[in-house]
């Protein structure tokens, strides 16, 4: 009887091993579906952005250089100081020069009474001639005397223009309005037209960035149905230390030619700059967004995953399994990705947790907190 009360014993414990719908899951060694996080693609209103390498660039830049050669004299600002158009900025020494232009209006004055002579002289002449009294050939000498001296009265003045001239550019003017930068030259120098600049003047405002764009993003900006003129493009800038900058710009010249060495193509804007924080030859992020928000699916960045054919995100079905949707994006400085191909609106989107799936598992989907996306 005891031993057919062990066997009894024994196939219900075998009954009961044979059953799996009675055990749990981890009893049977099946792993748990993985939680992911996840969220809904949805189509939101954006504005579409992409980043550039610039660099700030003065409008106008002009080099002072003395035009004429002299003893640097009295310098009229100091570095750094913000100068009107026309201002007198640097000196050279006139004394010679006014001499020169003294000397020039004597020889007018010499070469004036020289032809009044000679006119003179030939208006006798034409009357002697009238009656034969003088031969032909002296009639022609004093109307060749009367010539030479009216042109050596043009020479005389043109000569009284030019030092009157070089006798200006003794003053160094301000060309335009701006900034001047160090003097690079003291006075008492000797300076002339191969001595270099003396400083350097710039306008602040407003500044000139440039940038290049990649060819290949400038052919899908006019493809057709995409063309929009420079008015719809909003410009911004980051500055060196992270900011945005305040002001505004506008696009104001696209490149006619493409760079071979770089395949793309030179690009320019222009930014108001009242406060002076744009300084020339600084180093800065161009954005170019549209000035109107368009529809469009984003994602978190987060959510992307990558391998030699490209990018992939996974996707929950119905069946709450994973499946790979190759898609292609674009980066935005906010930590999402607008989705441009691969996508539709309602996909389900794991966000985090993916790399613990394969295509076909079975996951545990929780709504990815805080996003708003």
């Amino acid at each position: 009887m005891a031993a057919f009360r062990h066997k009894l014993a024994a196939a219900l414990l075998f009954a009961v091993a044979a059953t799996p719908s009675t055990m749990p899951a981890w009893a049977q060694g099946a792993p748990p579906a993985p939680t992911v996080l996840v969220l809904q693609a949805t189509l939101r209103d954006i504005s579409r952005q992409a980043e550039f390498n610039g660099r700030v660039r003065a409008v106008d830049r002009v080099e002072l250089r003395a035009r004429v050669g002299g003893t640097l004299g009295e310098r009229r600002v100091t570095d750094g100081q913000d100068v009107p158009q026309g201002a007198v900025l640097f000196t050279i020494d006139p004394a010679p020069y006014v001499a020169v232009v003294e000397q020039r209006r004597a020889s007018i004055e010499a070469a004036e009474a020289t032809l009044d002579v000679t006119s003179g002289q030939y208006e006798r002449a034409r009357e002697l001639w009238r009656t034969r009294s003088i031969p032909e050939a002296t009639l022609d000498q004093r109307r060749g005397d009367q010539l030479r001296a009216r042109a050596e009265v043009s020479l005389a003045r043109a000569a009284l223009r030019e030092a009157e001239l070089n006798l200006s550019w003794t003053e160094i003017k301000a060309p335009i309005a701006g900034q001047i930068g160090p003097a690079a030259v003291s006075p008492g120098n000797l300076v002339g037209p191969d001595s270099g600049p003396l400083a350097v003047l710039v306008r602040q405002d407003p500044m000139h960035v440039t940038f290049s764009i990649a060819q290949r993003q400038l052919i899908e900006a006019r493809r057709p149905g995409a063309e929009r003129g420079i008015e719809d493009v909003r410009v911004r800038l980051l500055l060196p230390d992270g900011s945005t900058y305040a002001e505004v710009g506008r696009l104001d010249f696209g490149g006619v030619q493409a760079d071979a060495r770089t395949d793309s193509v030179p690009m320019r804007a222009v930014f108001p700059n009242p406060d002076r924080l744009l300084l020339d030859g600084m180093g800065v992020r161009v954005v170019l967004e549209l000035a109107q928000p368009q529809q469009a699916l984003i994602i978190p960045q987060s959510a992307l995953l990558a391998d030699q054919q490209g990018s992939y995100v996974f996707v929950v079905d119905g069946g709450n399994r994973a499946a790979i949707r190759r898609v292609r994006t674009e980066a935005r400085r906010d930590g999402t990705a607008l989705v441009l191909e691969g996508l539709t609106a309602g996909d389900t989107v794991i966000a985090q947790g993916q790399t613990r799936v394969r295509p076909g598992t079975v996951v545990a989907p929780r709504p990815l907190p805080g996003t708003g996306l």
